[in-house]
């Protein structure tokens, strides 16, 4: 097994473990109320949750940052692709499925506003840079932090994709 780590200033990304799974669903918690507070619907279903993060976690796609020993950041850096991207009503910018997936980026309270977001996509891009040829990640379209973050981080909209039902912005970067 090869273990990531990756060191920016004082912060560290690293794979999650099985012990980080309360504090990552405390960040999980306070996403979703930040985003009822902006009137966005996404990850108002009860998604995440536990079983998701724990899964995450179990198949080596849960990352965090850590800073002072706090997790401040979670998200999924997933390289076996996602299966509702296979039909995106747009196009893609490549072909085929050499791609990650980021899912599920969250940032504790204490740090909103401090680049944390930007910095774990820097960081999964990172991890992906010699392994697959772009990322890929969707938002809800009322999503204005991640639909203002993508475009500045050099992701190209490229259209709109299914999950369960619900439309989604897809986003990719070549890298």
């Amino acid at each position: 097994m090869i273990f990531w780590l990756f060191f920016f200033e004082q912060m560290l990304f690293r794979p999650a473990h099985n012990a980080d799974i309360p504090a990552i669903l405390v960040l999980i918690e306070a996403a979703v109320r930040r985003l009822a507070e902006q009137g966005v619907d996404q990850w108002q279903d009860g998604y995440p949750n536990r079983a998701c993060i724990e899964e995450d976690v179990a198949t080596g796609a849960g990352y965090v940052i850590e800073e002072q020993g706090a997790v401040v950041a979670y998200g999924a850096v997933i390289f076996t692709g996602e299966e509702a991207y296979r039909t995106i009503d747009g196009a893609w910018l490549t072909e085929g499925t050499d791609y990650v997936v980021v899912h599920r980026v969250c940032v504790a309270d204490a740090v909103v506003g401090q680049g944390f977001g930007r910095r774990f996509m820097e960081a999964a891009e990172a991890l992906a840079r010699d392994r697959v040829r772009s990322l890929r990640v969707d938002t809800c379209a009322e999503n204005r932090v991640m639909g203002n973050l993508l475009p500045r981080l050099g992701f190209t909209r490229c259209g709109v994709i299914q999950i369960d039902g619900c439309d989604f912005i897809a986003y990719e970067k070549v890298l």
